[in-house]
């Protein structure tokens, strides 16, 4: 189950279809707020607050998700790296001047989105997301042909997935017993060591 979440949690992010995101947080995340013991009528109107949200967190980052110079610039370099990659398979290029221009294309790439990224993380805080992004970016451009496709939407995944995360927490609030993170460590930390770590049964005995 944790490795299907993940995977469709991917396909969700990919996707500019907010119903996938929708249909994804009802599924996995939010699973025990629409179970077979919930009423139809509370899930319809769960579902509906969810729809709700979740259009309201994609719209607080539709400048981020958008902007046509931005996409057309890393969008571009990408494409051109994925070509230059290709070219070295079939071509005598030496490997120095193919690695030169992949590396300089994500460079490239990387400077055209620090704006975008720069209101992004006044707007959600998400330091973690963006440092899951930067570290990213060495292993996509390790990887041939195939990294820069995966990087060629990276930026936009990581604030779809955002948006997502926002909506949940939203929902929860409103559903369910939310507990901020901070509040969750501190009480983890108050509770003896075999407790905060809920080791199994058999292995405590």
């Amino acid at each position: 189950m944790g490795l299907e979440s993940f995977v469709v949690g991917i396909k969700a992010s990919m996707s500019k279809d907010r119903a996938k995101t929708v249909q994804y947080l009802k599924d996995y995340k939010l699973k025990s707020y629409f179970a077979d013991n919930v009423p139809e009528d509370e899930k319809k109107r769960r579902e509906s607050f969810l729809e709700r949200i979740v259009d309201e967190n994609f719209k607080r980052y539709e400048g981020e998700l958008g902007g046509v110079a931005r996409k057309g610039t890393t969008r571009g370099a990408m494409g051109l790296a994925m070509l230059n990659d290709a070219a070295a398979y079939v071509s005598n290029i030496p490997l120095a001047n193919v690695t030169g221009l992949s590396y300089a294309l994500f460079a490239a790439k990387t400077a055209a989105e620090i704006p975008a990224m720069h209101r992004y993380l006044k707007k959600s805080h998400d330091w973690y997301g963006a440092i899951g992004h930067y570290l990213m970016k060495p292993i996509n451009y390790l990887l041939p042909i195939i990294g820069g496709a995966i990087e060629a939407g990276a930026f936009e995944r990581m604030v779809r997935k955002h948006a997502g995360v926002e909506a949940s927490v939203d929902f929860i609030k409103e559903f369910g017993d939310y507990i901020p993170f901070n509040e969750r460590v501190r009480s983890k930390m108050k509770k003896p060591l075999g407790e905060a770590i809920e080791m199994p049964d058999k292995m405590a005995a």
